[in-house]
């Protein structure tokens, strides 16, 4: 029997498995979603049907001074405030 990978949101500190998170990478060319959850580098996980977890005070924790642009960049992603548009990309 294989167990299930739990990580934890950064912003709220909800533990879920880890398929019902969203991965994302800080990069020195800014932040990098990562959908499959296997792109080399350190990560971090965010809930991405609860927009509250998209705001930049819950994230300054992980990204700092950036926090602003990961929180525009996840809205921007998984759609505005209800969390309808959970379309990730491809690559």
């Amino acid at each position: 029997m294989r167990r299930t990978p739990i990580r934890m949101c950064v912003a709220c500190r909800k533990r879920r498995p880890k398929g019902e998170l969203l991965r994302f990478l800080l990069t020195a060319d800014g932040f990098r979603i990562d959908p499959t959850g296997k792109l080399p580098g350190r990560g971090a996980y965010v809930c991405p049907d609860r927009p509250e977890c998209w705001q930049e005070k819950k994230l300054r924790r992980f990204a700092g001074s950036r926090a602003r642009a990961l929180a525009e960049a996840l809205a921007a992603l998984l759609g505005g405030r209800d969390g309808q548009n959970t379309h990730l990309p491809a690559g």
